[in-house]
């Protein structure tokens, strides 16, 4: 079992970038992202082994205060699959992922998760948030960049789910839709817009492995092992048989297309945070 500190780390990064890559950020959303960009989660974290099930520690960096990409639960609220309610509450042992840390960053070990190719492109994805800020990018060079990219306002150059990349008609709503749709069933989520847009969107993938991380420090801070250890499982398979079967491919593809310095560093992390979770889940993860 992984330690609940590099969980609330890996949970702070999904989350994170799933929103990035289901909408542009506004004005303020940017400028915390460039703030966290030095602090980012996949790249310090405190000393801990795998099999460690400490609490994390308040030391752990934000999100930024983006929220969830939006997989509300579905099980809860009254106001029926059209407007399904307010998403998920981050769990209460799992504030460090929502709130800033006040420890001395200097007292962190570096750490960059992931094979040497995953943490090339972590470093290469900080570098170019970075210089999306030196560059003075605006938040609406970003947006058209975002827009050009994943078809919102035009034919997408990389199309961000998961059905096109792998369904034998590259068209949504195939066979892995409703797969995806299943594995956030079985955690009480939902995509935010049901039978309206395809559920396995790259942000919505990604939030969800947020959401199952956060689920997990739950447990822990619980006492419930038995539950960590059947979500992580959960998370487990669906890492290998969904994000890891189709996003590096696409994002591959989205590195050579994003024309803008952010959203190439979104791009990057997403590579570099998918390598590390695959890596402390000894999964293999193949880059094409």
């Amino acid at each position: 079992m992984l330690g609940a500190a590099t969980l609330d780390s890996l949970a702070a990064a999904f989350a994170a970038l799933g929103r990035l890559h289901r909408e542009a950020p506004d004005e303020t959303a940017l400028r915390g992202f460039r703030d966290l960009i030095e602090d980012w989660p996949l790249a310090a974290l405190e000393p801990e082994g795998k099999d460690s099930a400490a609490g994390p520690s308040n030391a752990g960096p934000s999100n930024a205060g983006l929220p969830s990409a939006g997989l509300p639960n579905s099980g809860s609220s009254s106001a029926g699959p059209s407007n399904p309610g307010p998403s998920n509450p981050a769990p209460a042992g799992a504030a460090a992922v929502g709130e800033a840390g006040t420890a001395d960053a200097s007292t962190r070990t570096r750490w960059h998760g992931g094979t040497d190719a995953g943490r090339a492109a972590t470093g290469a994805g900080m570098e170019q948030i970075r210089e999306s800020a030196r560059a003075g990018e605006t938040p609406e060079e970003i947006r058209r960049d975002h827009d050009l990219l994943y078809g919102d306002t035009a034919a997408a150059r990389v199309a961000p789910y998961e059905s096109v990349h792998r369904g034998v008609d590259g068209l949504v709503f195939g066979e892995a839709t409703l797969e995806v749709r299943a594995a956030y069933q079985a955690l009480s989520l939902q995509a935010p817009k049901l039978n309206q847009e395809p559920d396995d969107h790259i942000g919505l993938e990604f939030d969800f492995m947020a959401q199952l991380t956060l689920q997990v420090i739950d447990a822990l801070y619980g006492d419930d092992a038995a539950r960590a250890e059947k979500l992580m499982t959960h998370g487990t398979d669906f890492l290998r048989d969904h994000l890891l079967a189709w996003a590096p491919q696409m994002l591959d593809l989205a590195t050579q297309h994003a024309q803008t310095h952010f959203m190439k560093g979104v791009v990057l992390l997403s590579i570099g945070a998918l390598d590390s979770y695959a890596e402390l889940l000894d999964l293999p993860f193949e880059r094409p």
